[in-house]
């Protein structure tokens, strides 16, 4: 056996070892009893059990090696098997050595082979030395030397096989700490490992059970994103920690995903996977059931993106800066009226100049429209944010929510200065624009008639704008998978680019709810008898002296009822058909079932209004259920500087 003594072997053989004493203890009444039966002399009997019973006794609360206690015991086993032969004499005798037997295969519970080959070298040394001076007291009849060999070799084998018995108890049984030790020790080398491994990996992996509780498992880099979790902290606790909402709304998918009624991949994809810290840190968490199903254990991987955010921004930026440059190439002017208006409402929400709800949500919604006319979804998508935020808060956002977005135009602001140096106040006159003042000059136009066409220079011809409101509701179209035909009618009108801006910014409104909500998909159109093409058309006129632009489509017409149920809801009036029209400008109001990024936030409108109000002008509503809509904006002369190039003559 190995030399050292584990705990658990000397508790064990101290157990047995005690037992055994009492075992040997009980031998002392029932020898007595046994040759008292017999005639054997039951003092004696009674004498010689107890001088047998002394050595064990002593070796018991004397020898301090639980194994050598056991090998005594081993030989006192004998030596009780051979005081029961001699004092069971009689027809039984023989059967008597059953007991050597049975005490040898009994030795194997001290898991000791010594312990049985004392026993043997006992046992056999007694039958030889008792046959030779007292034969009888072995057999009940003078045996044969060769019955005693016979006797000898079935003690020998059966020895032998109780050592291999009692040597895989050991092995198997008392040596189970060893094994237990062996298999932990590699199991710590395998976790050191995994330590290591983990330690080194950039990602965050942590396992947790069904109820989100977390297992002590986990790499380093977890405790890098978000810090050391609390003991027995769950999943849900330690995001809370580090971002309260993300943790509520991962709390409430993750309901979803323990219920088990869904399938499971299914509510593991519904799972929030994008973790933004500080407006500067980027992390994606995924999750994995281990093992079969039913899965009770999850792997939680968490991977910084913020390198690849980044990266994608920047590129996302080198795309918006291209596109700027493409449409300042096309329209200069018009871009510059942009910027200039979506400064002012970048400066007023980041400022904490505009703390009123709805200015800040009107703001908001017109900034996003506008950005994504100039192809800047970096913008858009931030203002888009930034709405999510006020829906579900219903609170206007601190000045520091906006830093994004401040920054982002900051940025951009730079990239345009780089690409087209100082912005300044210019005209720009295109080719036909310059023949048709040549060739007046050279008619000998009056001086008057000259004077307006050269006025006219400084103005934006509207159907330059309109033909930007084209392009933005061909975009919207296909997003929505729809087919739109765009009709532009601007009649030469032009007007002042600055003074229009803020109508301009809010004008894509009108577009996009034209496109949205007006016109149908190609299949529906088809099924009410239509072009599965929509139609969209752009008008500009001058009457008495009053501008006139109309936004007309052909789609389902406004659903007014739904317009009702919707201002019912927020309390407003909607018995009468001014009541519905003026509950349709109101914010908060939409009948679109779901918010995008398009629409659904009830704002647009709204803030349409209020831009055709400020340059004194009126909005009307016609709608034809089936048919279409039609929006009318009305401006008087004294709106803004309204002039046609036509000659004198034809005014």
């Amino acid at each position: 056996l190995p030399r050292e003594i584990t705990d658990f072997e000397r508790t064990y053989l101290a157990r047995v070892n005690r037992i055994a004493l009492a075992f040997f203890a009980m031998h002392v009444p029932v020898f007595t009893l046994i040759a008292w039966l017999n005639d054997t002399r039951p003092a004696v009997a009674a004498v010689l059990t107890t001088a047998v019973l002394v050595g064990p006794a002593i070796a018991y609360y004397a020898i301090k090696n639980p194994r050598l206690v056991s090998v005594v015991y081993g030989v006192t086993a004998m030596f009780m098997g051979g005081l029961l032969v001699h004092f069971g004499q009689g027809p039984v005798t023989i059967e008597m050595h059953f007991y050597f037997f049975a005490l040898v295969a009994m030795c194997a519970v001290f898991g000791n082979p010594l312990v049985i080959v004392a026993a043997a070298v006992t046992v056999a040394l007694h039958h030889l030395v008792l046959w030779l001076v007292m034969p009888s007291s072995v057999f009940n009849y003078e045996a044969q030397w060769w019955v005693v060999a016979v006797h000898a070799a079935f003690v020998v084998l059966e020895s032998i096989a109780t050592c291999f018995i009692a040597r895989s108890f050991f092995d198997n049984v008392i040596g189970l700490e060893r094994i237990v030790q062996a298999r932990t020790e590699a199991l710590d080398s395998k976790n050191r490992d995994m330590r290591l491994l983990l330690d080194n990996v950039q990602q965050g992996f942590l396992t947790m059970d069904r109820a989100g509780n977390l297992a002590q498992e986990r790499s380093a880099a977890a405790a890098r994103f978000f810090g050391e979790a609390a003991a027995n902290a769950s999943w849900f606790e330690y995001l809370h920690a580090v971002s309260p909402d993300f943790a509520a709304r991962s709390k409430l998918a993750w309901d979803e995903v323990a219920a088990g009624i869904m399938p499971l991949e299914l509510t593991l994809d519904q799972m929030p996977h994008r973790l933004t810290l500080n407006c500067t840190t980027h992390y994606r968490i995924d999750y994995r059931p281990i093992g079969a199903e039913p899965h009770d254990r999850f792997l939680v991987i968490v991977t910084d993106e913020t390198s690849d955010v980044e990266r994608e921004q920047a590129e996302l930026e080198r795309r918006e800066a291209m596109a700027v440059f493409e449409r300042v190439l096309v329209d200069r002017s018009g871009f510059e009226a942009f910027f200039e208006e979506g400064g002012n409402a970048v400066d007023a929400l980041a400022s904490g100049a505009t703390t009123d709800l709805t200015t800040v949500k009107r703001l908001l919604h017109t900034l996003k429209g506008n950005s994504a006319i100039y192809g800047l979804a970096s913008l858009s998508n931030l203002c888009h944010s930034l709405e999510d935020f006020i829906a579900e808060e219903q609170l206007c956002p601190a000045p520091s929510a906006f830093a994004a977005l401040r920054e982002r135009w900051q940025r951009l602001a730079a990239d345009f200065d780089k690409l087209l140096g100082k912005r300044a106040h210019t005209i720009e006159l295109d080719e036909t624009q310059y023949k048709a003042l040549e060739q007046a000059v050279k008619a000998g136009e009056p001086k008057d008639a000259l004077l307006r066409r050269v006025r006219a220079l400084r103005l934006e011809p509207m159907g330059k704008r309109l033909k930007h409101f084209e392009e933005q509701a061909k975009r919207i179209a296909q997003r929505l998978d729809k087919e739109v035909r765009v009709v532009i009618e601007d009649n030469d009108q032009r007007v002042d680019p600055r003074r229009w801006a803020g109508f301009w910014a809010a004008f894509i409104h009108a577009i996009r709810n034209a496109v949205d909500h007006g016109l149908e998909a190609g299949d529906a159109r088809q099924a009410s008898g239509k072009a599965p093409e929509g139609t969209l058309k752009l008008r500009t006129s001058e009457k008495s002296g009053r501008l006139i632009i109309e936004v007309e489509d052909d789609g389902r017409g406004v659903d007014w009822e739904a317009v009702a149920a919707s201002a019912t809801k927020k309390g407003l009036p909607s018995a009468t058909s001014q009541d519905l029209q003026q509950a349709l400008f109101t914010d908060g109001i939409s009948t679109a079932s779901v918010v995008t990024d398009l629409s659904g936030r009830g704002v647009g409108l709204g803030a349409l209004l209020e831009a055709t109000r400020s340059l004194g002008g009126d909005l009307a509503v016609q709608s034809r259920a089936g048919s279409g809509t039609t929006l009318r904006f009305t401006f008087p002369p004294s709106a803004a500087t309204v002039l046609s190039v036509a000659p004198a003559a034809a005014q």
